[in-house]
Order: structure tokens, then C-alpha cells, then sequence
């Protein structure tokens, strides 16, 4: 019988199970053991900002607020001043704010990449965030973010930093090579005297104080004029006409806050007169009204005025009056004891100013020479300056007999150009001419507008503002001025007038306006009616016409006049077809 091949199966298992008992001569492995590492989270980055806030002297004990472009925190400043924040996972731009014991909050602002920053904050870097965002400090911080935080960079802080030593330096407060950042900041103490960062703080405080101007002012006038600002908030320039920064920390006369001290330039038209004629400079002393005129040569003249209300003067025995608005600039009906007659002067304070500044589209209005009849002409212009002193895109309006400027002729060649000049001021040199044949001079006001005034070397003159669309006044507004008229031969006309006048209704449709007007201290009140953007945008006119006065009894003729608001420095320059005369009207 053969016998079975086949195990049963449960000897087999045991066979098995002996097998794998662990001889030496087995081949077998055990599976591999995994062992899993421990989960390691980095350890979270850390933005480190430090400085010292001060308004000269030290700002201790008080919370140091930061607002980053990733993340927020707070401190306490130590007694000295100074403070340290560090951020978890913060990232640079940072602004950071400081409230002292007395006195608003005051700001500044961090860059850079790293993981560490300095910003002292003081009234300086206050100034400094208003013209890098040419918006209020206050605002700017509290609607800070990312996206604000992305328009922050080190080009246009640099700008802004040099925007404030120069508004300053031109106040007589030269902050030199100080790094008003990240620089050393040593508030002066009981023990220990400051160093010369800490005493610039104290000389601006003091200028603020003699001046009689607030930081909070000086503030909002560094933001209208910042040219290099990316606001957070988009707010509209007012147009308001107010001082330049730089002249608001200088002496102000007893009687009206917009006449400081300082050197203007002077523009007088003069008919039969040569270039250098027609421009001067004035050192006015605001305290004592003593002013120097250099007539343009080395034969200076001294004068002194003598207040006659607010913001207006007389001098040579009240023969001339000054008058001064709200933004420095100054409007003279002088008398010239020579010639037996009065001329005209225009005058604002000196300013340094490049032709890239002055690049856009622009309104004229002025008075041009007409060469046969030793008269002038009333004319407007609208032009496009570039950035190298080329124009283009001109259109000159004039009528020589009737004085119209409402039909305006393309001017494409003869134009002429301007060029820097080393005494300020850009000169306008004729086409394919090599000496200048006029000069033009600059000047931005606190609102942060410009003008250019032009004067040729025959008289010629014009003033300048930027093109816009005018708008439409409030109803119950009111303004008060100062008229000052001169004939088409640039002679004084009537003696200084004040006139007066109230927004009554106003029509969108017809984009015009009707006001009640009258003479200051006269019986000729009347309303008349003003086309606005009229016959172009930026200008306004009025038609001539003879109404009834408000008392039903005075006849008021009342005259056609084209004005060219200048905005932003409290006057306008107009011209008056039917007595062939140029007048500015200076607001009070």
C-alpha cells in the first residue's frame, strides 16, 4: 500500500511554527521599525521699532502706537523718551503715533526691509508723513493698511524728508545733514543738555510760538503743498488762499497775519521801459513795515508803510496804496513822484521753482504792448507748458479794438520757450532769439497751487494760472475786495475802491449766478448777474448793463468785465472792454 503524501494540517502548522523558532541558520528579517519626528514650528519673525518721541523735550510715560504693513502693537515711552515695540510677524512701512501731555498727537513713519527700524517721533516727522501723504497725519494713520503701506517707499520718503528741510531752511531753520528718522535724538533733561537734533526742535517751537502760527496749521500746509504725495484718503485741494509753509514760520506785521518778513519779487509793467525795469525785489520787515526795493539795480530805495486797516497800507504821504491777500501776495498803486502819475506793482514772495514744476495746461490773462500807439491790449491765452520750457497747444484771444477775448486764433509757430535763470526766476526768450526778452516768475501758495507772472521788457504782463473748470459759488456766500484799476497804459486809474457782494441764486443749468453787489459804503447796491466758465473754462464774465438799485431809485451802470480767478492766492485779474483798463481784485 502506498503511503500518503499529504500532511494533515495541523502537524503542518506545528512543523512550521518549529521551523521559524529562531534557528541560526534561518534568513528571515523583521519588518523595519518607523519612527515619526516631532512636528518643530518655527519660531514667529519679530519687527522691532525703537526711537525716542519728543517736541524737544522729552515725551515720557506715554503710549507709542504702530501700525504696520503686517501687524500692530503698542508701547510705553520711557522717561528719555525713548521706546522700544516689537511686533510678531510684523513687516516694514510702519507709522507710528505718540500723544504728548499736552498738545496733539504727533506721527512718524518706518521703512526699509529688515527686521529692526528706528523713527523718532517730534514735530519734524510729523511734517514729514503730511508731505508724503499730502493728507491730515491723523487720518492718514487711522485708515493705515496694506494697500496704504504699498505706496510707502524709500524714494518718496526721501523726497518728503527734503520737502521739509528746505520748507524749514527757508524759515531760517536749517536741519543740515540731521537724519530726522533713524537719527540719534537726545531730548535735553534736568542734567544733561540736548543735542543739536533736540535743540532744532526747540528753535521750531520757538518759531511756531514768535509767529503765531500752530503746528496743527503748519501741518495742513506742508500736506496742500506735498507734490510728491500718495494720500489714502483722497481729499480735494480747497483752493483756500493761504501762506506757503516757509512763511508761516516768519514774522507776521501786527495787522495782518499774510504780510511777513521776507524778500518778494516785484513785478511793475512800465511802458518805454527796458527788461530790467520792469522787476524788482522787496526785503519787507513785517514788524516794522521798513522796506527796501533794489529797482532792479544797484540803486536801492528805502520806504516805509503805514498800516491803514487790515492788510492794507499807504506810503509817500498816503499817495500809494498796498494792499496784501490772504496768501502774500501783494498789489501797490504807487505813486511815481518823477513822473508825476501812478504805475502798478505786482509783488509776491520769493520762491525757487523748476520748469518740471510748471509743466500742465494753463489760463493768461494781461495786458500786451501793441508797438505803434505806446497803449496795451487786453488779451487772454490758454497754452501747454512742458517739462523743458517748450509750448504748445496755444490760443491767443484779442480784439484791439473792442477788447474781446471771446474769439480765440491757434498760434502754432513763433512760440517762444523758457529757461531757468541764475537769479531766480525763468527767463521767456523769443523764437530764434538767444537773449530773453521777458522774465516769469513763480509762486505757490499755502493751498498748494501755482501762478506764473510774466512781464516782457516793453511791459507786457500776464498772469498765469492752471486751466480747470470754476466752480459755481454757494448760495449766501460773501466776498469783500480790494479794486485797483489801470489804464490800457499801464497808468493808475481811479483811486482804490472796495466793493462787496452776496451770492443770491444760483443756476447749474445755465452755469451762472446772480449776487447782490454793491460799493462798500455806497448806495449802489444792485444785482447783477456772473457767467461762469465763461466764454472758456476758467474764466468768468459779467455783461455790461444798467439796472435799478436794491432802493428802487439809483441807476447803476454796471460794466463788462472778463475775470481770470488765480486760484489759490486771493485775487483775481480782469479785464474791463468799455474803459479799456486791467484791474485786480484782491480779496480781504
Amino acid at each position: 500500500m502506498k503511503t500518503s503524501l499529504l500532511i494533515p494540517t495541523a502537524l503542518s502548522a506545528a512543523i512550521l511554527a518549529a521551523c521559524g523558532g529562531g534557528g541560526d541558520d534561518s534568513t528571515s528579517t523583521p519588518p523595519p521599525v518607523v519612527v515619526t519626528p516631532p512636528v518643530v514650528t518655527p519660531p514667529a519673525s519679530v519687527l522691532t521699532l525703537n526711537g525716542v518721541a519728543a517736541t524737544g523735550a522729552a515725551i515720557g510715560g506715554k503710549a507709542v502706537d504702530a501700525k504696520c504693513a503686517s501687524g500692530t502693537g503698542t508701547a510705553t515711552s520711557n522717561g528719555d523718551g525713548s521706546y522700544t515695540i516689537s511686533i510678531t510677524s510684523g513687516s516694514l512701512p510702519c507709522v507710528l503715533k505718540v500723544t504728548p501731555a499736552s498738545g496733539p498727537a504727533l506721527y512718524s513713519v518706518a521703512t526699509g526691509s529688515g527686521s529692526t527700524a528706528t523713527a523718532n517721533i517730534n514735530p519734524v516727522t510729523q511734517l514729514i508723513v503730511a508731505s508724503l501723504t499730502g493728507t491730515d497725519p491723523d487720518t492718514y494713520f487711522g485708515a493705515f493698511d496694506a494697500t496704504a503701506a504699498a505706496a510707502v517707499t524709500a524714494t518718496k520718503v526721501t523726497t518728503a524728508v527734503a520737502a521739509v528741510k528746505t520748507t524749514l531752511a527757508a524759515a531760517g531753520l536749517d536741519l543740515g545733514s540731521i537724519d530726522v528718522l533713524a537719527g540719534t535724538l537726545t531730548p535735553a533733561t534736568s542734567t544733561t543738555t540736548g543735542n543739536a537734533y533736540d535743540q532744532a526742535l526747540d528753535a521750531l517751537a520757538a518759531k511756531l510760538t514768535t509767529s503765531g502760527t500752530s503746528l496743527a496749521d503748519l501741518t495742513t500746509t506742508v500736506a496742500a503743498a506735498s507734490t510728491t504725495s500718495t494720500p489714502v484718503v483722497t481729499v480735494a485741494t480747497s483752493g483756500n488762499a493761504s501762506l506757503p509753509a516757509e512763511l508761516l514760520l516768519k514774522p507776521a506785521a501786527s495787522n495782518c497775519a499774510s504780510l511777513r518778513s521776507g524778500v518778494y519779487r516785484a513785478v511793475h509793467p512800465i511802458a518805454g521801459g527796458s527788461l530790467v525795469d520792469q522787476t524788482s525785489r522787496l526785503s519787507i520787515d513785517a514788524a516794522t513795515l521798513a522796506v527796501v526795493d533794489d529797482f532792479g539795480t544797484a540803486q536801492a530805495s528805502t520806504s516805509s508803510w503805514t498800516a491803514n486797516g487790515t492788510c492794507r497800507y499807504s506810503a509817500d504821504n498816503t499817495k500809494t496804496d498796498i494792499v496784501v491777500s490772504p496768501a502774500g501776495v501783494i498789489v501797490v498803486r504807487y505813486f511815481d513822484s518823477a513822473a508825476n502819475n501812478y504805475k502798478a506793482v505786482l509783488a509776491f514772495p520769493e520762491q525757487s521753482h523748476t520748469l518740471a514744476e510748471l509743466e500742465g495746461s494753463w489760463n493768461l490773462l494781461g495786458m500786451e504792448y501793441d508797438g505803434d500807439t505806446a497803449s496795451y491790449i487786453g488779451n487772454t491765452v490758454a497754452a501747454t507748458f512742458s517739462a523743458t520750457g517748450t509750448l504748445s497747444n496755444v490760443s491767443a484771444c484779442q480784439n484791439n479794438t473792442t477788447w474781446s477775448v471771446a474769439t480765440c486764433t491757434t498760434v502754432a509757430s513763433g512760440l517762444p520757450s523758457m529757461a531757468a535763470n541764475a537769479d531766480g526766476g525763468f527767463d521767456s526768450i523769443d523764437a530764434g532769439a538767444t537773449v530773453a526778452s521777458g522774465r516769469i516768475f513763480a509762486y505757490r501758495s499755502g493751498s498748494g497751487d501755482l501762478m506764473m507772472v510774466n512781464v516782457d521788457g516793453d511791459g507786457s504782463l500776464d498772469v498765469r494760472t492752471k486751466q480747470r473748470t470754476n466752480e459755481l459759488p454757494a448760495i449766501g456766500r460773501v466776498s469783500t475786495s480790494w479794486d485797483i484799476q489801470f489804464t490800457n497804459k499801464w497808468l493808475g486809474g481811479p483811486a482804490l475802491s472796495e466793493s462787496t457782494n452776496t451770492v443770491a441764486t444760483v443756476d447749474s443749468v445755465a452755469s451762472s449766478f446772480t449776487r447782490l453787489a454793491k460799493t462798500v459804503g455806497g448806495a449802489d447796491e444792485h444785482v447783477e448777474t456772473v457767467l461762469v466758465n465763461n466764454p472758456r473754462n476758467g474764466y468768468n464774465y459779467r455783461a455790461a448793463a444798467t439796472v435799478t438799485g436794491t432802493d428802487g431809485t439809483t441807476v447803476v451802470s454796471v460794466s463788462e468785465w472778463n475775470n481770470l480767478p488765480v486760484r489759490g492766492m486771493g485775487f483775481n485779474a480782469l479785464l474791463r472792454p468799455g474803459q479799456k483798463r486791467f484791474m485786480f481784485s484782491v480779496q480781504q
